[in-house]
């Protein structure tokens, strides 16, 4: 055999090339464990549109609106329209 030779020069050939693919594999592995991890592939997203008692309750939460304001439209975004 014409290679048989290059096994006394290069003993551990077979070792570090073994090694560079574990190294990227796990890089690999890693990168994407993060990038689950941070929630930007599996996770719900907000949605887009908020519902109008969503953007009720956040006016009310920064004190945009009074107590009474917020129930009154409360009670009037609860009524069905006329139509």
């Amino acid at each position: 055999m014409p290679y048989d030779h290059m096994m006394y020069y290069y003993p551990f050939m077979g070792f570090w090339t073994s090694l560079i693919w574990l190294v990227g594999i796990a890089i690999v592995a890693y990168l994407i464990y993060k990038l689950i991890k941070s929630e930007k592939i599996l996770a719900p997203s907000k949605p887009l549109i908020k519902s109008t008692q969503d953007l009720l309750e956040e006016r009310y939460v920064k004190g945009e609106l009074t107590r009474e304001q917020f129930l009154q439209m409360k009670d009037d975004i609860k009524k069905p329209t006329e139509g």
